[in-house]
C-alpha cells in the first residue's frame, strides 16, 4: 500500500474573496463637522420683530410724508391766492369802466382797456412758473382756465368797443363783445369752482383757506346775453345802433381884462386895456373824433365900426373831450359911448345837426384910457 506524504495539496476557490469585516473605508482629508439651524422658536421670532418693526417705522415715514405734501399745499395756496386778488382787482377796474363807459374818451377806454390785458397775461404768466403739490395737480389747470379766459375776454371786449366807437361794423362788434363776455362769464364760473375745490382739500388737511375777495369780472351774467350787448352798444354810439354823433359847443368864455363892474341894465364894463384877449372853450359832445374845428371871434362894435374877425383851429378832439382856445389881436372901443358885442362860435363839424350850442354872444364897454 503506498504511504501517503503529508504535504499539503493546493486548495482551489472560485475566485471570489469574502470582504473583510475589519477593513473600514477611510476619506481622505477631515471629516466634515454637521451644520446645526437655529431652533424654529427663534425664526418665528425674528420674523414677528421684524413685521412689527416694518409696520411702525413705515406708518411714520407715512405720516411725515402727508405732512410734507400738506406743507407743500399751503405754500401753493398762499402764492395763487395773490394771483387771484390781482386779477380781482383788475376784474373791479374792468366792471367800473363796462358800466361808465360813457364817461370816458376813446383814448382813455383803450389805454385802460390794454392795461387789463397787459396785467391779465402777466399774471398768466406768473401762474405757469407756481410749483404745483401733488395735492393740486388736478386743481390748476381750471385756474389757469379762469386767467386765459379772462385776457382773451378782455381782449374781444377792447377790439369790439373800439369798432362801436369808429362804427366800423356794429353787427360784428356785437357778436364780438358776446363773445368776450361769455368768456368771462365762464372765467368767474370757473374761478369759482377753483376756490371750492381747495377749500375742499384744504378741509381734508385741515387747514384754514385765507380770505380771497370775490374774483369776478361780470357781476351780472345777464349782461352777456345776446340782446344786453346790443342794447349796450346802443347806448354806447347813440339813438340808433351804429348812429354817428356829430356835435360840438362852446361851454364857457372869459376875457382879459376881465369885468370890473356892470351899469344899470347890467351891462359888462371892463377896465381899459391895450391888449384885449378872449378865452373859450369847447367841447365835443359827440361819439366821434374832429378834426380841424374852427371857432371864430368876432367883435363888432356900435353905432359904428367895422367888424373884426379871428379865427383859430383845433386840430383833434375826442368824444367828450375839451379844448380851450385864446383869440388875440381884437381892438374894442373906449368910452361909454361905445358897446362892443362879441359873437363866438365853433364849428358846425361836417354831419352835426344839434348846432344851438355852437355859439354865445356877449356884449360890453371898455373904459376910456384914464378913467
Amino acid at each position: 500500500m503506498a504511504k501517503y506524504s503529508n504535504s499539503r495539496q493546493p486548495r482551489y476557490t472560485s475566485g471570489r474573496r469574502k470582504p473583510s469585516l475589519s477593513r473600514r473605508v477611510r476619506t481622505v482629508g477631515p471629516t466634515p463637522s454637521r451644520r446645526r439651524g437655529p431652533a424654529p422658536v427663534l425664526i418665528i421670532l425674528a420674523v414677528i420683530v421684524a413685521f412689527i418693526f416694518c409696520w411702525v417705522f413705515g406708518r411714520g415715514c407715512s405720516g411725515n410724508q402727508e405732512a410734507k405734501e400738506n406743507e407743500k399745499l399751503r405754500t401753493y395756496t398762499s402764492t395763487v391766492n395773490k394771483l387771484i386778488q390781482r386779477s380781482a382787482g383788475v376784474g373791479v377796474q374792468f366792471d367800473n369802466l363796462r358800466r361808465n363807459i360813457e364817461d370816458y374818451t376813446k383814448a382813455d377806454v383803450s389805454r385802460k382797456l390794454t392795461q387789463m390785458v397787459s396785467d391779465s397775461s402777466d399774471i398768466s404768466k406768473q401762474l405757469k412758473k407756481v410749483q404745483v403739490p401733488q395735492k393740486a395737480q388736478d386743481l390748476n389747470p381750471l385756474l389757469e382756465l379762469s386767467f386765459e379766459d379772462r385776457e382773451g375776454g378782455v381782449h374781444k371786449f377792447h377790439v369790439a368797443v373800439l369798432d362801436v366807437f369808429d362804427k366800423k361794423n356794429t353787427e360784428n362788434a356785437s357778436s364780438v363783445m358776446y363773445e368776450g363776455l361769455m368768456d368771462l362769464v365762464l372765467s368767474d364760473e370757473v374761478a369759482l369752482r377753483f376756490r371750492e375745490r381747495l377749500e375742499g382739500k384744504l378741509k381734508a388737511a385741515k387747514m384754514t383757506l385765507e380770505k380771497v375777495a370775490d374774483s369776478v369780472f361780470v357781476p351780472k351774467q345777464g349782461d352777456a346775453l345776446p340782446a344786453s350787448v346790443n342794447e349796450y352798444i346802443s347806448g354806447i354810439s347813440g339813438t340808433e345802433t351804429g348812429s354817428e354823433l356829430h356835435g360840438v359847443a362852446v361851454t364857457q368864455y372869459s376875457t382879459s381884462p376881465a369885468r370890473a363892474d356892470r351899469t344899470e341894465s347890467g351891462l359888462s364894463i371892463l377896465p381899459f386895456s391895450k391888449n384885449f384877449t378872449v378865452k373859450v372853450a369847447v367841447e365835443n359832445q359827440g361819439n366821434q373824433e374832429e378834426e380841424d374845428i374852427p371857432v371864430v371871434v368876432t367883435l363888432t362894435i356900435s353905432p359904428e365900426g367895422t367888424p373884426q374877425k379871428k379865427t383859430r383851429k383845433i386840430s383833434k378832439l375826442a368824444p367828450k373831450e375839451t379844448a380851450t382856445v385864446v383869440i388875440e389881436g381884437l381892438k374894442p372901443a373906449t368910452g361909454e359911448d361905445s358897446k362892443n358885442t362879441i359873437t363866438i362860435k365853433a364849428g358846425p363839424v361836417p354831419h352835426e345837426k344839434k348846432t344851438d350850442n355852437n355859439q354865445m354872444e356877449f356884449s360890453f364897454i371898455m373904459r376910456a384910457e384914464g378913467d
